[in-house]
């Protein structure tokens, strides 16, 4: 364990602490994973009491005691996507923290070189997410010319969504306008005569908007007494499904599908 030399070293860990957490959050990770990740920095030093941390998917609450002063500090945590490599590099750099004497500022170095790591080429995400919504036709009952029709509408659809992100649309517009996308390209093929039926192309191509990591998260949080977060991503799960089943069903409606 570390000794902290001054005020200045206390707080420079709890914004460490905070760092690690918030990049957690933002890629994905469940509420009580980022608040152990919190808690096992901050404890990492030996002078150092009464740590507390209180995670939510919009912040950070995390408070200490140096030297008979308290310090407070609040972070929010803004917009998540998901990353599971950055937050299992994240899990392991909070575990070789605690037991090495890594400095503060190798820490931060470490961190942002983990935030500022590029994503999977966005072209090759594309092609992910159309063989997602292709097989997933096939899953419910589609044959391959259904198949081939959802990796096109769901590849043209992730290819459109990316390329607006720069707008900063809400998430429940985000979805509502993927949803719509999806039932308009199905319908153009449709009139092609391409796929034998619209049903297994649209429910295949959705998927990729379904917010089943959200939802199960928000389960988690809440089997782990965290009824506050649990709450929260139940309810951003619920109105990302109204903006999916509203963009589908009124499309769907106007088009007499």
């Amino acid at each position: 364990m570390r000794n902290l030399n001054d005020l200045a070293d206390a707080k420079q860990l709890i914004k460490l602490a905070i760092h690690a957490g918030r990049l957690q959050i933002k890629n994905g990770a469940e509420i009580y994973r980022a608040e152990d990740t919190v808690l096992r920095i901050c404890k990492s030093a030996q002078n150092v009491s009464k740590i507390d941390a209180h995670v939510l998917p919009s912040g950070i609450f995390v408070s200490l005691e140096f030297e008979d002063e308290i310090i407070t500090v609040f972070k929010s945590v803004g917009a998540s996507t998901t990353n599971m490599s950055k937050i299992d590099k994240i899990n392991t750099f909070s575990r070789n923290f605690v037991i090495s004497t890594m400095s503060m500022e190798t820490a931060f170095k470490i961190l942002n070189n983990i935030e500022d790591e590029n994503d999977t080429e966005h072209f090759k995400f594309d092609i992910y997410a159309g063989f997602c919504g292709a097989f997933f036709s096939v899953l419910f009952g589609g044959q391959l010319r259904e198949f081939i029709c959802a990796y096109i509408v769901t590849f043209t659809t992730s290819l459109i969504l990316r390329k607006i992100e720069p707008f900063k649309l809400n998430f429940v517009v985000t979805n509502f306008i993927g949803a719509f996308l999806i039932s308009i390209f199905t319908f153009l093929l449709y009139l092609l005569n391409l796929p034998q039926s619209v049903d297994e192309v649209i429910i295949g191509s959705i998927m990729i908007l379904v917010p089943g990591l959200v939802a199960t998260n928000a389960v988690r949080d809440i089997m782990n007494s965290d009824f506050l977060s649990g709450l929260i991503g139940l309810t951003k799960a619920i109105f990302i499904a109204l903006g999916i089943a509203i963009g589908v069903g009124l499309t769907l409606s106007f088009l007499r599908l």
